[in-house]
């Protein structure tokens, strides 16, 4: 059977090089993921031996030294490893769509087998040993792509400063050797399933098949579709009351599981739905549109895998894109909302921090109420089993809480004394910590803490998970406040602007930069905008290029096994314009409907996901990147538009040699 899997391949080459170049790109995605990955765990975290440590005993009595030197390589790990859950869900996606479609459009071939006496085993095995006569060579040219690739992606990581050294490509062997092994499981699994549905067809049943599709929606797709679509849809319901943290992971793979549920049950929907949008064609351009919708209709499968890339990429990208956007832009407007302070004042270069002396001469301004200046430091906390980093603030919570919105979970609001400290509801719940229990903590440099938490806060970002007293002392250099919150009287605050003008001008315009709080805030919104855009881009460009290939790649599969269904309109006296448009009909219906089905997917999860958000005074905005989901769709139209005109008017030329050699 290997030598009939060969020659199958050899034969059907336009037919497998869907598949091919689909799971060439899809190793080649996973080994340059990989490799950028493995570029970050090969930087030493700690790479300056001399900086200050704190050792401290954790619940168990075992002592863990932490280093302030250490590099926190985590953001720019979590973002890879997002990247490459994105990549692996889009190759799996196309991958077994691919499978499946190119088995689908075999089906009088796997019945002419069986006709001259092949087995269901026999069959089988010669569908896995296509696959593999396509998903070797297909690996051995993602390998030798990610290669070539993986070096300049960490390059460009680099350009864009998400981490905070700057990463060089490490050894490629393994990242390559995961690739190409996932690649090849993934085919195999993908031509697995598709086999048994092969090896199912009955001869008789094959040779009295036109065109149409018989049976699409088998016993095991309907199954898996329906556990899909109630995994997915428990997870979205979970999400709003499940806080923020497990919120984003229910969202993310509710969402992804719905995506896969209208895919696998596309044959059962999509196409009465297409064939109500075809409406207006039939009245518009009654030949053409009359045939595409036909052919949506009755060509249920083929409809089902030309909606399935499409769908998925703008659901894949859709949810994170709009999570990411939304998670930002409630952050920012709870900051807005809890923020009471009339003006922000920072140091007049970029970076940098407030001196004391510039902080007590705001506080001795007439019109200045109240000021908020926290100092920022790193902290070593100890918890039951491990000891960890945490991002701390020397700072006066009655100070805060006048500048700042903040709540008292429990405990009393007042100055902190020495051996107490205040934490952030965040903190308190995640830890299970309370008024009154005890934590211990070092500052880098200095010896372990154990200090009483005297309140729990909820202000937002505003209150940092560890609050300790403005005296505190031992940290390793000193902190210093990186801004200042001011809070003006009446008769300032009703002229905040004249009033940064003059702060400015006595505190000197070379030292401080002070601005009211709706200017800072939009500053700092277009900072944090250009960084997540830079995570977007991290996130979705590799896979939307892929997605892109997948969704030509698939109408090529498609309009190969088209020639016949081509030549009977051409006989019937349908012209090639007629024919052309019937192509465009139906790839930008196709399209459309893919698109539609994912944004209702993706507003079902983002929607739940808004939910767990929680804005001071208000409900979570909802922020959705219209620009970059735009541009993908737009590219989807074009790759649709192009490649089945392309695809058309290839097989028109055949049709038209063929008649004139038949005239001749």
């Amino acid at each position: 059977m290997w030598r009939i899997s060969v020659q199958s391949v050899r034969h059907y080459w336009a037919l497998f090089a869907g598949t091919f170049v689909a799971l060439a790109l899809g190793v080649a995605l996973i080994g340059v993921s990989a490799s950028a990955l493995a570029a970050t765990w090969a930087v030493d975290a700690t790479p300056d031996g001399s900086a200050p440590s704190v050792t401290l005993k954790d619940g168990t009595g075992a002592a863990r030294t932490l280093s302030s030197g250490d590099l926190d390589m985590g953001g720019v790990q979590s973002v890879l490893a997002m990247a490459g859950v994105v990549s692996a869900f889009v190759t799996v996606f196309v991958i077994a769509g691919t499978c499946a479609f190119g088995i689908a459009l075999r089906r009088r071939d796997m019945g002419l087998l069986r006709l001259v006496g092949a087995g269901g085993g026999q069959v089988r095995r010669m569908v896995l040993g296509e696959s593999l006569a396509v998903a070797v060579p297909a690996a051995v040219a993602g390998c030798a792509v990610a290669a070539v690739a993986a070096p300049l992606a960490v390059e460009a990581l680099n350009g864009t400063g998400l981490s905070p050294v700057d990463l060089r490509p490490g050894p490629l062997l393994w990242p390559l050797v995961f690739a190409a092994g996932s690649g090849l499981v993934i085919a195999v699994l993908g031509m697995l399933a598709a086999s048994k549905r092969a090896a199912r067809v009955r001869p008789t049943e094959a040779l009295r098949e036109a065109d149409l599709d018989s049976r699409t929606m088998t016993a095991g797709r309907a199954v898996t579709g329906v556990l899909a679509l109630l995994g997915g849809a428990v997870m979205v319901a979970l999400a709003p009351g499940s806080g923020t943290e497990a919120a984003t992971p229910l969202a993310l793979f509710g969402t992804m599981a719905l995506a896969v549920a209208a895919t696998l049950l596309g044959p059962l929907y999509l196409p009465p739905l297409l064939r109500v949008m075809a409406l207006p064609l039939r009245w518009a351009d009654p030949v053409a549109g009359r045939l595409a919708a036909e052919s949506v209709r009755t060509s249920r499968r083929r409809t089902a895998s030309l909606v399935g890339p499409v769908l998925a990429i703008l659901a894949i990208v859709g949810v994170f894109t709009t999570v990411l956007s939304t998670t930002g832009a409630a952050t920012s407007a709870d900051d807005r909302a809890r923020t009471t302070a009339q003006l922000v004042v920072e140091p007049a270069g970029d970076g940098g921090s407030l001196d004391q002396e510039a902080v007590d001469r705001l506080r001795e301004d007439p019109r200045v109420a109240a000021v908020s200046a926290p100092a920022p430091l790193e902290i070593a906390v100890a918890g039951p089993h491990s000891a960890w980093k945490e991002q701390a603030a020397l700072a006066d919570p009655v100070a805060l809480s006048r500048t700042h919105r903040i709540t008292v979970v429990d405990g009393s609001l007042k100055p902190l004394e020495p051996g107490t400290v205040a934490i952030s509801r965040e903190f308190a719940e995640w830890y299970g910590h309370r008024a009154g229990s005890t934590v211990t903590y070092g500052l880098f440099g200095g010896e372990p803490v154990r200090a009483k938490v005297a309140a729990v806060l909820d202000g937002g970002s505003a209150v940092p998970s560890v609050v300790l007293p403005p005296d505190t002392r031992g940290a390793t250099p000193a902190p210093a406040p990186e801004r200042a919150a001011v809070l003006l009287d009446e008769r300032g605050a009703a002229s905040a602007g004249a009033a940064a003008a003059q702060l400015t001008e006595r505190l000197g315009a070379d030292r401080v930069r002070v601005l009211p709080t709706e200017t800072w805030f939009g500053r700092s919104a277009t900072d944090q905008d250009r960084l997540n855009n830079l995570v977007l881009a991290v996130l979705t460009v590799p896979a939307s290029l892929y997605a892109l290939i997948a969704v030509a790649s698939t109408l090529v599969m498609s309009y190969s096994r088209r020639g016949r269904e081509i030549t009977g309109m051409r006989m019937i006296g349908v012209s090639a314009g007629q024919v052309r448009r019937m192509a465009l009909w139906e790839t930008l219906a196709t399209t459309t409907l893919g698109t539609l089905i994912a944004a209702a997917v993706v507003a079902w999860g983002v929607r739940a996901y808004q939910g767990s958000l929680s804005v001071f005074g208000g409900g979570a905005p909802l922020s959705v990147p219209w620009g970059m989901l735009g541009t993908l769709v737009a590219a989807c139209v074009l790759v649709g538009v192009v490649v089945s005109l392309a695809a058309t008017g290839r097989l028109l030329r055949r049709v038209s040699t063929a008649s004139t050699a038949t005239r001749q």
